[in-house]
Order: structure tokens, then C-alpha cells, then sequence
């Protein structure tokens, strides 16, 4: 992106319009008639402006302040990773510490939520997660969800959220998931997962056969699901599938 082609930066005016669509939303609900409008005009407000936080200085040290001027995290700090967007304050934002990172509250105190023990860490957008590399082995990442590390560090790359999940590559070019919404994770060991559309199970494939995952992590081929009787079948959609939700 060029600098003409920047977004202009967000200020006071339009953070006091976005609270008030994001209130407003909240207070009429989804059966109001200007329900869509109001989500409408929230949506386009927020892509029309820059509305990450911004690094300042003090005494050699920085901070971060968002797009109302109000510092969330004190000059504290040696450098920051990627920053967070204005409309999301309770997002954790990567500070470094001499050569060491950590995930901390953008509190106005710059709490840390995490040791300072990573090498970088980076937000993957429109989530609260975040991937965290190890100075040892910068070629595997971690995930980091609320603060906590919650994979192995077995990650090489991932893609974008889709369907309440997002997938995730290994090595040897092996595949896993996770749900945005159920933290149930699927450690990298397929050779493809295929993502059916809304309300439909996510498809698996290992040694090139096809089947599904349950929310207990079993993998369950089409042919042995085809085989198992009706009330087997039952049990198995008792405990569900790996899904993309209905709405």
C-alpha cells in the first residue's frame, strides 16, 4: 500500500460515532428496523479509517496511545509488535523488553499477561489469538489464546478465519484447525482439511482417506462411519462433528 492510498487516521469525532453505533446496536436489538442500517454504517466506519494504536516516546522508553490520544500502555517499553484496533481494547498487544517480547493489557498500565519470553508475536486478524515464535526455532509457532500458550510450537503457517475456525499448517505439509469459538484444536497430522460451507462438517483427509473429526478429536473415515449402525451414528452426532456453524 502507497501513501496515497493510506486510510486517514480515525480521531475523537469518529470514535464517539462508533461507540454510539455499538451501543445503539446492543440497545435495539435484531428485530429493530434500523438494525441493518446501524450494522451497516459500524462496518463501513470501521474500514474507512486507521484505527490502530500509536507508538509515542518518553525518556527513551514508549508507549501506545489510541486514536482518542489516551495512553494504554505507559511509556514502558523498548518496542511493540503489531498493534490492536481502537474498537477492540481488550485485545493484547506484543511489548518488548530488552530482547524478549510478552503479550500485555492495552489497561493504561500495560499489564503483562504473559512471561517475556518470546521472540515476536503477532495477532492473527479478526481474532483474539495470537501466534508466538521462541528465539530457538523461528521456523515453528505456538498459539497464544487469553494470555495462555495453547498449542505446541509445531505451527509453520495458517490461514485466514473462516467459519468460526481457522486452519492451520505443519510440517511436511500436514494440516490442522482450530474453532474460534470451541478452542477445540486439531494438531497439524492431515494431508487436507476441506471446509464445506456453513452447516456443513469440515472434511478430513489422512493417508488419503476422507472422513471427519468428532469434537473429541477421533477421526472417523466416511467408509467406517457408512458401516457403523444407526444408533452408532447417533452417539457420534451426540458428541458432534468438527462443523462450520449454522449462522
Amino acid at each position: 500500500m502507497n501513501d496515497k492510498e493510506k486510510k486517514p487516521k480515525a480521531a475523537a469525532v469518529q470514535a464517539d460515532r462508533l461507540d454510539f453505533l455499538k451501543h445503539e446496536i446492543e440497545r435495539v436489538g435484531q428485530e429493530a428496523d434500523n438494525y441493518l442500517s446501524l450494522l451497516q454504517e459500524q462496518h463501513e466506519l470501521m474500514f474507512e479509517y486507521d484505527w490502530l494504536d500509536e507508538v509515542f516516546e518518553e525518556n527513551g522508553k514508549k508507549g501506545l496511545r489510541n486514536v482518542r490520544g489516551e495512553v494504554v500502555v505507559p511509556a514502558i517499553y523498548d518496542s511493540f509488535c503489531m498493534p490492536r484496533p481502537y474498537y477492540l481494547p481488550m485485545l493484547l498487544v506484543g511489548a518488548k523488553k530488552g530482547d524478549k517480547v510478552a503479550l500485555v493489557e492495552r489497561d493504561g498500565k500495560g499489564t503483562p499477561r504473559t512471561d517475556f519470553e518470546f521472540h515476536y508475536v503477532e495477532p492473527i486478524p479478526f481474532t483474539p489469538f495470537n501466534i508466538a515464535f521462541k528465539s530457538e526455532d523461528l521456523n515453528h509457532f505456538a498459539l497464544i489464546i487469553l494470555g495462555k500458550v495453547f498449542t505446541p510450537y509445531e505451527l509453520v503457517d495458517y490461514y485466514l478465519p473462516c467459519d468460526d475456525h481457522i486452519i492451520l499448517k505443519g510440517d511436511n505439509d500436514k494440516y490442522g484447525i482450530i474453532g474460534l469459538s470451541s478452542l477445540i484444536y486439531i494438531a497439524p497430522e492431515y494431508d487436507d482439511i476441506i471446509d464445506n460451507g456453513i452447516g456443513d462438517d469440515f472434511t478430513f483427509i489422512k493417508d488419503g482417506v476422507k472422513g471427519r473429526v468428532t469434537m473429541d478429536k477421533r477421526f472417523i473415515s466416511d467408509e467406517d462411519y457408512d458401516s457403523l449402525t444407526d444408533e452408532e451414528q447417533d452417539d457420534l452426532y451426540e458428541i458432534g462433528f468438527i462443523s462450520a456453524p449454522d449462522d
